[in-house]
């Protein structure tokens, strides 16, 4: 009798102690199932984030930059025409120029090395349910890093507006690399805006050919000496 009662008891303890290993073992089998499942959201949901952190920064910036350097810009573009009224030159400030790109370019990497580290949320719906619900429910935060660097590039470019009348307009383009990491993985992302530093109207015939001049001093004298059609 009292080998068959500690049987019995071995036995029961032995079920207790697969119960308490089963259970837990199958709720973290389901746990990182889900977790995989829904692997892909996360990473597009902080990668979102990442390009709308980095074009709210940017246009905020840009658009502090562009009034703070109003006058400096006003004053960018410079003409020349023969005395039969035709366009012979536009003269582009280079010194000016260099010194707007690098305000907002320096503006926006100062401004996005505050996101280096934040904490964002996704709402549950968006993150565990169907489509149909995406958007519902509470939040559900998550820890997220963002690196950036930022690159700036200066272009130019002439159109017709008018009876003998062009625009000719130069612009500068901020191209922002993402790399974002999140408990779901690493990703990279990209963004990239352009901003008008100024415009001019060019009256009377514009001829086939113009000589640009703008760009950084290294680049300068090569620029002086190409002498291509403006697009």
């Amino acid at each position: 009798m009292k080998g068959g009662l500690q049987r019995r008891l071995k036995r029961r303890r032995l079920r207790s102690n697969w119960r308490r290993l089963v259970i837990p073992g199958l709720l973290v089998v389901l746990l990182l199932a889900e977790f995989i499942r829904c692997r892909p959201i996360l990473t597009a949901f902080a990668e979102s984030q990442a390009v709308w952190i980095a074009t709210k920064t940017t246009n905020r910036v840009a658009e502090q930059v562009l009034l703070q350097h109003a006058d400096l810009c006003g004053n960018m573009v410079q003409t020349q025409y023969t005395d039969n009224h035709l366009l012979s030159s536009v003269f582009v400030d280079t010194a000016a120029v260099n010194t707007v790109r690098t305000a907002i370019t320096d503006g926006v990497m100062t401004e996005l090395e505050a996101y280096s580290s934040i904490t964002t949320g996704i709402p549950l719906g968006t993150l565990f349910g169907p489509d149909a619900l995406s958007g519902w429910g509470p939040l559900v935060r998550f820890p997220m890093s963002v690196t950036a660097t930022v690159l700036s590039d200066v272009s130019s470019s002439l159109e017709a507006v008018g009876m003998n009348q062009s625009k000719y307009r130069v612009l500068v383009h901020v191209d922002v690399s993402l790399y974002v990491v999140t408990p779901s993985g690493r990703s990279s992302v990209g963004a990239t805006l352009s901003y008008p530093l100024t415009e001019a109207v060019l009256l009377g015939e514009v001829p086939d050919n113009l000589t640009e001049v703008y760009g950084d001093d290294q680049t300068l004298l090569g620029k002086i000496f190409d002498y291509g059609t403006v697009e």
